[in-house]
């Protein structure tokens, strides 16, 4: 769990939570899409419901992109690793 969380806290470590967001995100958009069929605040669920779609799409197109730029760096000759838990510089002043 440890090692978990200090990914986590690697930059560029929040990529590792992009799959719970996207299940969080459309859970919200499910609950407001219900709520807006049951009549309840119609106004602010159909608001909400096409914020969080919008919120889905977004987070979709920047997974998207973002494993296109890995697979990308990975074909260059001589990139360094993508991974910064591979290769750590230690500071030696």
């Amino acid at each position: 769990m440890s090692s978990f969380m200090a990914q986590i806290m690697e930059p560029g470590g929040g990529v590792l939570l992009l799959p719970f967001v996207k299940i969080v995100v459309s859970l919200l958009l499910l609950t407001t899409l219900t709520i807006f069929v049951a009549g309840i605040a119609r106004i602010h669920m159909a608001i909400l419901s096409f914020l969080s779609a919008g919120l889905l799409l977004s987070l979709s197109l920047f997974e998207k992109e973002y494993k296109k730029a890995v697979a990308s760096r990975e074909d260059e000759p001589g990139a360094a690793p993508v991974s910064s838990s591979d290769s750590k510089e230690e500071k030696t002043d």
